[in-house]
């Protein structure tokens, strides 16, 4: 399913309280934890050292309401979770929001002490301005280590914090790698790149008679953001220090910006609209076969395949984006998950909906009727699962989710943000040297969070 990056900017500067910032292996975890969780004033019910995994099923529960705010644009999501009463007894009130709004809704529900919201639906970026602000419970002891272990790379990585479980994984994301075998073969290339030498050398047969090797969507905007995180791990960069401080221009992200500049402005076998484009206009080039490789979500198929749409009907595959070096591959998870509210009334009940979410009884149908991605590891061997994938490239979207990296998904980062994409974009544009942008970004992104402290 694809997956939402288009970012506002939002008003928690109250909550947030910085301190040393953290991010996604392999970048070096701070020993500094998250300050210690207090039950809120107004739940005299249940305290956090009271949630116990093994006692969802307790009979008691069925006399309680949960309610959850996530995305549903269409229904579907609520018909899904309210097979939860179904299951269990337990009352269920699902509050459909859009995207754009999910964030807002959240963080004014936490600002006004709100008992009204048990359970939210938590973007990757907002494990770290959750936690710290106090917004959700930490689920780290209370969510099994065996049942932790049970979840794709991909969607664990993205609810931690510093090591913490700041939700429960609600699907799996990352974006993956597509190309044209006909466009490939036609200008000599038997196999697909497997590093990023090679996708250059390739690009530079494939760029020829009207189609590019490649579209991107580096409009200055999230996606950007996304495809930089990707690179900046496939070049062994890393976004923090060993004293675990953000760092923009570590010697890996300079390498990755001037290869991506390098496509761009001397190379010139990326589509020159990939700076205005954002993933779907990629994709709608690629249907079109006007370029030959992309990089974006999965859920491109059956889409792909569907001659009403597209122009690249059975030409095309998907598989590992090409690594760099000792890195076998990197690319930027897009998964998310369902954290819960620290100022819950019902937080035992609220801990049942978790547990069933992401057990099969949701994951299994929620893949087959609408084609969110498990994140159940033992699904992608379910036959039943395998028989609702027509094209056959689970496997291969599964072998991605291993190689997930998050952006920094440290407090503060839905609010710089702007101040990195811009910066990579100015590179892109060639107004600044790869070198003068990350360090520009570094400056100002260290000056925003000193600023937040």
């Amino acid at each position: 399913m694809m997956n939402k990056h288009v970012r506002a900017k939002f008003f928690l500067s109250a909550l947030i309280v910085v301190s040393m910032m953290t991010g996604c292996s392999p970048a070096p975890q701070s020993a500094t934890t998250a300050p210690d969780s207090k039950p809120n004033s107004n739940d005299t019910k249940t305290t956090e050292s009271a949630l116990n995994w093994a006692k969802t099923d307790d009979p008691s529960l069925k006399n309680e309401k949960v309610t959850v705010l996530a995305v549903d644009n269409d229904g579907t999501v609520a018909k899904m979770m309210n097979k939860f009463t179904e299951d269990t007894g337990i009352k269920l009130n699902v509050i459909a929001v859009d995207y754009n709004s999910l964030y807002t809704k959240v963080t004014t529900a936490a600002l006004s002490n709100s008992s009204d919201i048990d359970l939210v639906e938590m973007d990757t970026i907002w494990a770290g301005q959750f936690l710290k602000g106090n917004i959700v419970e930490d689920l780290t002891s209370v969510v099994p280590a065996d049942t932790q272990k049970q979840f794709t790379q991909s969607s664990l990585s993205s609810v931690m914090y510093n090591n913490k479980l700041a939700a429960v994984p609600y699907f799996s994301s990352t974006k993956h790698f597509y190309w044209n075998n006909d466009l490939l073969k036609k200008a000599g290339i038997n196999s697909p790149p497997k590093t990023w030498t090679e996708f250059r050398e390739a690009s530079k047969k494939l760029t020829k008679d009207g189609v590019y090797a490649s579209g991107w969507s580096w409009k200055q905007a999230e996606g950007l953001n996304c495809d930089f995180v990707g690179m900046v791990y496939s070049f062994g960069g890393e976004f923090f220090d060993k004293n675990g401080n953000f760092v923009a221009n570590s010697p890996g992200a300079v390498k990755a910006l001037q290869y991506m500049t390098d496509l761009v402005r001397n190379d010139k076998t990326i589509d020159p609209a990939s700076l205005q484009w954002t993933e779907d206009d990629v994709k709608h080039a690629f249907e079109a076969g006007k370029i030959a490789m992309m990089s974006n979500w999965e859920g491109m198929y059956p889409e792909l395949n569907d001659p009403a749409k597209s122009k690249v009907v059975n030409q095309t595959d998907v598989g590992l984006l090409p690594g760099e070096g000792n890195v076998v591959s990197a690319t930027v998870t897009g998964s998310e998950g369902i954290a819960l509210m620290k100022a819950s009334k019902h937080k035992q009940a609220a801990l049942a909906f978790l547990k069933w979410m992401s057990s099969e009884k949701f994951q299994k149908p929620n893949f087959i009727d609408r084609g969110q991605y498990p994140v159940l590891q033992s699904l992608y061997n379910d036959q039943d699962v395998k028989k609702a994938d027509p094209t056959n490239t689970i496997d291969k979207v599964l072998a991605q989710f291993q190689y997930g990296q998050n952006r920094p998904n440290g407090p503060g980062y839905v609010e710089w943000a702007d101040i990195l994409s811009t910066e990579v974009f100015s590179a892109l544009a060639g107004s600044k040297t790869p070198q003068a942008a990350l360090d520009d970004a570094a400056q100002k992104i260290n000056e925003a969070i000193k600023k937040a402290q």
